[in-house]
């Protein structure tokens, strides 16, 4: 059964990737036929939008439709074989019948599936063509972009070793003794050409659900079929591949009880486990493997408690005692550790604001700071020097920034710069989250409110958990009760599918009526996805993941991207400053021959060494980390800054590392 499983998986995986192909070259030639290879108007962008979503789904629903009616009835017939073979009394002959009631119930919920994707995809690839004719993109641009919203990988390219790559991961993606020179091929193509979409592309998603959806039919009809018949017990059955995750490893051929399956779902957590049924989603996203039924009356060997999870061997210590770590070394990571949402103390709003007052208060007698009388930047002044100013954050802001404070000293320190000596709130909702200027941070307080509004108390933190997972089962159960009654329409004209009805007798009333329910649907299950991007114990998380090397265009506007939670999106900010901070401030000197006596440098009286050198920056926009970066070399800096120390090295361009290396090396004058 496990071999039968995997097979139908793959093979359904490249039907949709070959019809993917297809439907790529339909949706070109569509759009070039329209616009004639020029670029098109927001008018005729328009217009094209329902041609588009017609495109798709004739293609590649049309496809899901076939898999899920031909070789799903496959697999119901193998598990109801399955169970024909066991030795299961005979009053349990129903188990063996069709159960076509179950199997179109479970057909409908996975093709709604595919629909979602192809709702998503189609508003994308419309979204490009409008937005191209706002930015005035090229037309070949625009045609590049659409077809990696399809297939990321480039069908055709101009770069010959491209096409040759390209070709052989195609041919020999379901080849496993080829895995590990596709996975060479694919990391080629995303590190040195940049021809491949790492994130969002239909193909990703698309063959993705083609693989997990068969596997999750199985487990539902197995289910289904089991509680029938009474069984309690499951073994874990499929085979290992190379990147199988230790989950997998740990559970194959084991046989539980469904109660002790269950608790470990609930107890244990691992890369790839996503949210739903253990029988149904497994080891998780692209998982081979399947929960089989059994009795321990039929010589199973079954397990009286669940296998503790693996644990890590430890590396042999090193021959010799690892070098003393100097936390001034400007290649140090920052030490972040009990600076958590669950762990940063709650203070009380007045010990919060004495402990930073004494912090700015120090700071600011610092002789490093040759402006201690007036301003040199836009936006402070003198007044808001040594202390906390502005509008008030609140108790939690307040505590966040008190947690932080010896990071940001740390960092300081690193580059032999004086401590920040003030933070400025505001509550200009139009201004940027930040800024920095004269050792004042400005502080947006509803940022910091926003960010901080959970930390402190685990319990706070689980209980806003809990509402999200609760308000995710609602949509679920709303998703679930609309998907039945679009499937009693379905069957009232002969349908198993939105294909099959669109192309029955049903009337224009009967179309629109589905028409609604499917949008309304597709609301429930975009605020479904919402809520579980705001869930921090979901793994699977809508972060970026981009990476050097992949398409620019793919890249965020912001470091805050790349983090999970609101606490590192926060420090993710204060380090971009702190990073202002150090090239305002580093090796900074009166550049006046004769200084006058008493009197402070202006700003053109300052010579900034730092910000000299990355003057000399070149191709920033090719090297940034994030689109952000791009605006010049000092938001460049800032950028790779806050990933660098937030321990993010390989998002850092070389260009920032070698800047670290002259400073170490005292070459920067």
């Amino acid at each position: 059964m496990s071999r039968i499983l995997e097979k139908l998986a793959d093979q359904h995986e490249e039907r949709i990737i070959n019809v993917l192909y297809k439907l790529e070259e339909d949706v070109v030639k569509e759009v070039t036929r329209a616009t004639k290879g020029q670029l098109v108007s927001q008018r005729l962008a328009i217009q094209l939008q329902p041609q588009i979503r017609k495109l798709v789904a004739d293609t590649y629903l049309e496809e899901a439709d076939i898999i899920i009616n031909e070789e799903y009835n496959k697999i119901a017939k193998e598990v109801l074989d399955t169970f024909g073979e066991m030795p299961i009394p005979k009053k349990f002959k129903s188990l063996t019948e069709v159960d076509l009631q179950t199997i179109n119930a479970l057909k409908t919920q996975s093709f709604s599936g595919f629909e979602d994707i192809a709702e998503r995809f189609s508003k994308v690839i419309n979204d490009e063509i409008y937005q191209s004719t706002i930015a005035g993109r090229p037309f070949e641009d625009m045609v590049s972009n659409i077809k990696s919203h399809i297939n990321g990988v480039y069908k055709t390219s101009n770069t010959r070793e491209i096409n040759e790559l390209v070709d052989f991961i195609n041919e020999n993606k379901f080849d496993s003794t080829k895995k590990a020179q596709v996975e060479d091929a694919v990391r080629k193509l995303h590190t040195q050409y940049a021809s491949d979409r790492a994130g969002n592309n239909l193909r990703r998603y698309a063959s993705q659900i083609a693989h997990d959806s068969v596997m999750q039919f199985h487990g539902q009809f197995t289910v289904a079929k089991a509680k029938e018949a009474g069984l309690t017990h499951f073994t874990y059955t499929g085979t290992l591949v190379r990147d199988s995750r230790p989950f997998c490893i740990d559970m194959l051929n084991k046989t539980l009880t469904e109660q002790q399956i269950r608790d470990m779902w609930n107890n244990r957590s691992w890369q790839g486990k996503s949210t739903g049924d253990p029988f149904i989603v497994r080891g998780g996203y692209r998982c081979r493997h399947t929960w089989i039924p059994t009795d321990p009356a039929w010589g199973e060997e079954t397990v009286d408690e669940v296998p503790d999870e693996p644990e890590v061997e430890e590396a042999p210590p090193p021959p010799t005692p690892p070098p003393v770590i100097d936390e001034r070394d400007i290649f140090t990571p920052i030490n972040r550790e009990g600076v958590t949402e669950q762990t940063i103390q709650i203070l009380s709003a007045k010990e919060s604001t004495n402990r930073l007052n004494k912090v700015f208060s120090d700071a600011s007698k610092d002789d490093r700071y040759l402006n201690k009388k007036i301003n040199h930047y836009r936006g402070s002044r003198i007044e808001n020097f040594g202390k906390l100013s502005g509008s008030k954050l609140d108790e939690n802001g307040l505590s966040m920034l008190v947690a932080m404070m010896p990071e940001a000293e740390a960092l300081c320190k690193k580059f032999n710069v004086p401590m920040i000596r003030g933070i400025k709130g505001s509550k200009n909702s139009r201004s940027y989250l930040a800024n920095m200027g004269d050792g004042v941070m400005g502080m947006q307080v509803q940022f910091a409110k926003e960010t901080a509004k959970n930390i402190g108390d685990v319990k706070i933190v689980e209980a806003r958990m809990k509402k999200i997972k609760e308000e995710m089962d609602k949509l679920l159960q709303e998703e679930t009760k609309l998907a039945v009654k679009i499937n009693d329409i379905y069957k009232s004209r002969g349908a198993t599918g939105f294909t099959e009805f669109r192309r029955s007798e049903a009337t224009i009333d009967e179309l629109r009526e589905v028409s609604e329910l499917l949008k309304k649907k597709s609301r429930i299950t975009d605020k479904w996805y919402e809520l579980k991007f705001l869930s921090k114990d979901e793994l699977y998380t809508e972060l970026s993941v981009w990476k050097r090397g992949d398409n620019l265009k793919n890249r965020p506007f912001s470091a805050k991207a790349f983090e999970d939670n609101n606490v590192d999106q926060f420090r993710a900010t204060f380090y971009h400053e702190i990073g202002h901070h150090i090239h305002q401030q580093y090796k900074i000197k009166d550049k006046r021959i004769s200084p006058v006596s008493g009197t402070e440098p202006a700003w053109t009286q300052v010579q900034r060494p730092l910000e000299e050198r990355l003057n000399n920056v070149r191709n920033i926009k090719e090297h940034s980390p994030s689109g952000y970066g791009t605006t010049n070399t000092k938001e460049w800096f800032v950028e790779n800054f806050s990933l660098y120390y937030r321990g993010k090295e390989e998002l850092v361009a070389p260009e920032f590392l070698k800047i670290l290396q002259e400073i170490k090396d005292d070459k920067i004058p």
